[in-house]
């Protein structure tokens, strides 16, 4: 019995163990899905072979065909995490021995969609009088699409920059630079009728270990404030009777 007991709390170690590792991993270097990676291993050796130790499909030790010189150029579609090695021949047709110390591991960026809505408190419609303390509060949330790899620990999102558009569309031509720097954003309109806002959003990547073009910040639908004009306050004029 108490060797099963032991045996049961060294299963359950190992499992947390590998949860908490999940999530604080960090990759060597970052990069965007559709986007081109060029990596250089130098050295003037007559050929080279790269390998993909292990892939975000699942596919291990993968030879990646038609490359062969010191410059691997590659264009990632699946999100998630990459071990990448290389393998070296010399002029007597000698290969090098497999150093695992020396694998990169490249973790490629998923998706992921922007959505605004009036932060907790906050209405979508206020007064023109009402105190600049009491206006709409807007707050962006960003969301990875379904079936996303888990984020390394060390990767944010960056959602503070706020447009207003001429319209529920949103289009992404037609808006204007109205905050930056915030989230959530308090607006400053006071002007009576309905106004449209998008926010941005992008990863936060540490500096020196993005190796790809970043793509274009992500948008999100535009979304409705309205704006009620305040009566004018009437002027008191009783009725004399005496």
């Amino acid at each position: 019995m108490k060797t099963t007991i032991t045996i049961l709390r060294k299963i359950a170690l190992v499992a947390l163990f590998l949860f908490f590792a999940q999530l604080t991993f960090a990759a060597n270097y970052y990069a965007y899905k559709n986007q081109t990676v060029t990596i250089n291993a130098g050295g003037t050796f007559d050929e080279y072979k790269w390998i993909y130790v292990s892939k975000a499909d699942g596919t291990t030790n993968e030879t990646i065909a038609g490359q062969t010189t010191s410059t691997l150029t590659q264009t990632f579609t699946t999100a998630g995490l990459y071990k990448l090695r290389v393998l070296v021949k010399n002029a007597s047709g000698c290969w090098s021995d497999v150093d695992a110390t020396t694998d990169i591991d490249i973790f490629v960026l998923p998706d992921f969609n922007v959505t605004v809505a009036a932060d907790a408190g906050s209405s979508t419609t206020y007064c023109t009088n009402v105190s600049a303390a009491n206006r709409t509060t807007l707050k962006a949330t960003a969301t990875l699409v379904a079936g996303s790899p888990t984020l390394p620990s060390e990767i944010t999102f960056d959602l503070a920059n706020w447009y207003k558009t001429a319209s529920s569309a949103g289009d992404i031509t037609a808006i204007t630079a109205s905050a930056t720097g915030v989230n959530p954003y308090l607006l400053t309109e006071t002007s009576v009728g309905p106004h449209y806002f998008v926010a941005t959003g992008k990863y936060s990547i540490p500096t020196g270990r993005l190796i790809s073009i970043a793509n274009a910040p992500v948008k999100s639908t535009a979304t409705t404030i309205t704006i009620n004009a305040a009566p004018t306050t009437p002027t008191i004029t009783p009725t004399v009777i005496n």
